[in-house]
């Protein structure tokens, strides 16, 4: 009697793993790829990578105050995006943060956890500011802060309007700058006053 090739048995060995194997292999030899350091930016995605003069100072502000700057030294308007890294040039030495910006324009609510994210740009280009031994100011400008003002001001160097009466006793000679932006941070100057309470 014959058997059936139908009802042999088929003897199996153990589990093919042979695929597993084989994509393990694969992957250890694989050289590693290398990421780069900076990774893509805004900037260079969007091909608009800044030409900026040594010395300047990056706005996040209002347009009267970057024309107001301007006349004293070159300036930088601080763009949502790109903040962090225009203010990683070495170029830029101050950053001026203006309280106004977050009443209107591209830092609306900047100040606020809505746009959160702008706080945190904005705290991150202060710090590689400092990190590099430069200035962060900060211009209140009459404006009362939001639930991220704490945040905002945080990387900030210089709160301008708390410059006490006593740190100005001895009649040291202050930049044009400087006086500029403690009259605007104090309500004093007389060309204009932007800000107010929110």
């Amino acid at each position: 009697m014959s058997t059936s090739p139908l009802n042999a048995t088929v003897e199996t060995g153990p589990p093919d793993n042979r695929g597993t194997a084989l994509s393990a292999i694969g992957r250890a030899a694989t050289p590693p790829v290398h990421e780069a350091a900076d990774g893509p930016s805004l900037g260079r995605l969007t091909h608009s990578t800044l030409t900026v003069d040594p010395g300047s100072a990056l706005i996040v502000g209002t347009p009267e105050l970057a024309r107001d700057v301007l006349t004293i030294r070159p300036t930088v308007a601080g763009m949502p995006g790109m903040l962090a890294e225009v203010a990683a040039l070495p170029e830029i030495d101050l950053l001026i943060i203006d309280a106004v910006a977050f009443n209107h324009g591209p830092w609306l609510g900047a100040d606020d956890h809505q746009s959160g994210h702008l706080a945190e740009e904005i705290f991150e280009a202060g710090r590689l500011l400092r990190a590099r031994g430069d200035q962060t100011w900060f211009v209140p400008n009459g404006t009362r802060l939001g639930t991220k003002g704490d945040r905002v001001l945080s990387t900030c160097t210089t709160n301008l309007g708390e410059v006490s009466a006593t740190d100005l006793e001895e009649g040291a000679a202050q930049s044009r700058l400087w006086s500029l932006l403690v009259d605007l941070a104090t309500g004093e100057s007389p060309q204009r006053r932007v800000g107010g309470d929110r």
